[in-house]
């Protein structure tokens, strides 16, 4: 079949933002952010996850946070420009899952890349073949994830051939018991036929969840596949050139997980995810050529590794990058925001507002809150993070106005 383009309204993104706001304001049961103070101005959005019980505010080798008044000008009402306070929001994620006729193969060393692609069948039955694999990891991914994710799956293919769906096999939803319940269900009912119509689900997956889900917060695809595209090549480039860098524009950001057997297809896949804005490395290769080169998404195709290991390594960085503690950085009214000039407090659920520091060390091993690369996001890294998504009735307030409080 001919993959269908991705057709989205013309907005601007102030536009969108604005029906964002009034999406996230629409009922009792909206998690919105609210702009307070003398800058005024309108609704804005971030995102962050609650998952495990709460915990103090200080752990094991010294506190977490620096104590309200030490250090810094945050906090300050005289200098103040304006203030705006969030609350926790939900992640949409949108698994878009290979089903082709390789997925029936052996992942290496008992069948290769190479032999799968000759013969597409199971080499040996009494072992796990990569559909066997890719099932049981994501099937415990969907068990550990809070309820507050909305999560659904698409397929490619859809018909064994190289048909994908208008809508998802399993809508999104968040996960419910019953939701959780379909999702497995969903999955144990495939069995693996047909081509890999990679520009055609993921097309789709961009539309979905741009017009027809109304959940507020931050939306993810994330493509799990084996294989290069096999139905329509030639849409590769208008794919990573224009179609996943809409989509991230609009905030619908690309995971990619390579399999194996994913070998030919590594600079496609590479180019989906640095153009999605989820590269595993900041310099990692995404060039068209050679095709077989790329190491910007989760790259499985090494026969030295455990595959069933490494998917769920991937699956479990995903996930926390998609439930992580991520805020918007608010605009300022009628200025620049200027960054140096931003302050990030914790209000808990009991006990005192908390100032957070700027950590800019690489957030795996930060401890406060961070810009993202292209400064349109706040991250709470390391122990804040972990303090924050435990508490899930916490408010985060971000300040403008105030020289920024810094980590030494």
């Amino acid at each position: 079949m001919q993959t269908p383009s991705l057709t989205l309204p013309t907005l601007s993104l102030i536009t969108l933002s604005a029906l964002a706001g009034a999406a996230a304001c629409s009922s009792d049961d909206a998690q919105s952010f609210t702009t307070a103070g003398s800058g005024g101005g309108g609704a804005t959005t971030g995102a962050m996850s609650s998952s495990s019980p709460s915990s103090a505010a200080s752990g094991a080798g010294g506190e977490i946070f620096q104590p309200v008044g030490a250090g810094g000008s945050g906090g300050s009402e005289a200098c103040a420009k304006s203030v705006t306070e969030g609350k926790l929001q939900l992640a949409n994620i949108l698994f878009v899952i290979d089903r082709s006729g390789s997925m029936n193969c052996n992942p290496p060393p008992t069948q290769s890349s190479s032999a799968c692609e000759l013969n597409p069948t199971t080499k040996d039955v009494s072992k796990p073949t990569r559909w066997n694999v890719v099932s049981d990891a994501l099937k415990a991914t969907f068990a550990k994830m809070p309820a507050t994710a909305s999560v659904g799956i698409a397929y490619l293919n859809n018909d064994d051939n190289c048909g994908v769906g208008q809508q998802p096999a399993v809508p999104l939803a968040p996960l419910s018991p019953a939701q959780i319940t379909a999702l497995g269900a969903s999955i144990d009912g495939v069995k693996p036929k047909g081509a890999t119509p990679i520009i055609g689900a993921v097309t789709l997956g961009y539309k979905h969840l741009f017009e027809d889900v109304k959940f507020p917060g931050n939306a993810f695809v994330v493509l799990l596949t084996d294989g290069a595209e096999t139905c329509a090549p030639q849409l590769q480039e208008k794919l990573v050139k224009e179609t996943v860098p809409l989509a991230a524009s609009l905030n619908i950001r690309t995971f990619v997980i390579g399999a194996p057997g994913s070998d030919p297809a590594r600079a496609l896949l590479s180019q989906i995810a640095w153009a999605g804005g989820t590269s595993v490395d900041p310099q990692c290769k995404h060039d068209a050529t050679p095709a077989n080169v790329g190491d910007c998404h989760f790259d499985m195709t090494d026969p030295s590794l455990d595959f069933a290991k490494e998917l769920n390594t991937a699956l479990e960085a995903i996930s926390g990058t998609a439930l992580t503690c991520e805020l918007d950085v608010p605009s300022a009214v009628g200025e620049e925001v200027d960054y140096d000039k931003v302050n990030v407090t914790y209000s808990p659920t009991m006990g005192d507002d908390v100032p957070l520091l700027q950590d800019s060390k690489p957030c795996g091993s930060a401890n406060g809150w961070q810009y993202s690369a292209d400064k349109k996001k706040i991250l709470l890294c390391g122990p804040t993070c972990s303090q924050v998504k435990s508490d899930p009735s916490a408010a985060i307030t971000i300040e403008l106005g105030c020289a920024t409080m810094v980590a030494k």
